[in-house]
């Protein structure tokens, strides 16, 4: 199996695993206050894009605006708590597990495959946890929770509006850079110096599947 299909299922596996996890533990009311107020607020959401698809109400029009930008802030302010357990929960796992086990997660033990360095050099805590905020979108998520508690209504759903563009700016960059490159490194990658590579669980090979950058076996350092 090409190595960029393994990423992709292993990347699949991994965040399924971890959203359940999440969506588990963020309906527990004693650990998230907010739930009963934050289901509330998402069906008013949903009423309003109702009414929009079914045109009663226009987009342009001032009610429009107002009930948007007021349903987006409470809606965040809602769910600081499960974004905040989310945004631990994948740094934990993609950061701190993936270092424990070293260059492992779940799904790259089942599609055996491993994060290494590119310099084959060890790597550190630090080198998991950047990518993690990276491949993740962490540090969008700690801005907007951030930003709940320091900008208006108005500036903040501006500012979601520019979080959720740069997201899908920065994701698209990573689909690309790993699909259309030689090395198949996406910017996570390039930034923490790191790669992907197959591996034989039952030897002591590291096997390089690239079929654009072919790479005899290397044993493993």
């Amino acid at each position: 199996m090409d190595l960029t299909l393994k990423r992709v299922m292993a990347y699949l596996m991994d965040f399924l695993f971890i959203t359940i996890l999440v969506s588990f533990i963020v309906n527990i009311k004693i650990i998230n206050p907010y739930l009963d107020k934050y289901r509330e607020t998402y069906d008013k959401y949903n009423k309003l894009i109702i009414d929009v698809n079914e045109n009663k109400l226009d987009t342009e029009s001032d009610e429009y605006k107002t009930k948007m930008v007021d349903l987006t802030y409470d809606l965040n302010k809602y769910r600081v708590v499960s974004a905040s357990i989310s945004s631990i929960l994948f740094l934990g796992y993609f950061g701190a597990l993936q270092y424990i086990l070293n260059g492992q997660t779940l799904g790259k033990k089942i599609m055996k495959i491993k994060v290494t360095s590119v310099s084959d050099k060890k790597l550190t805590i630090l080198n998991f946890l950047t990518r993690s905020v990276i491949l993740n979108n962490i540090l969008f998520s700690i801005i907007l929770i951030v930003g709940v508690y320091v900008f208006n209504k108005n500036n903040y759903y501006n500012l979601s509006l520019i979080i959720t563009y740069i997201e899908l700016l920065v994701m698209s960059l990573i689909v690309f850079m790993i699909v259309l490159r030689k090395d198949n490194r996406g910017l996570h990658e390039l930034i923490t110096n790191t790669k992907v590579v197959a591996v034989d669980e039952n030897s002591d090979v590291v096997i390089i599947e690239n079929p654009k950058n072919v790479e005899k076996n290397v044993k493993k350092k």
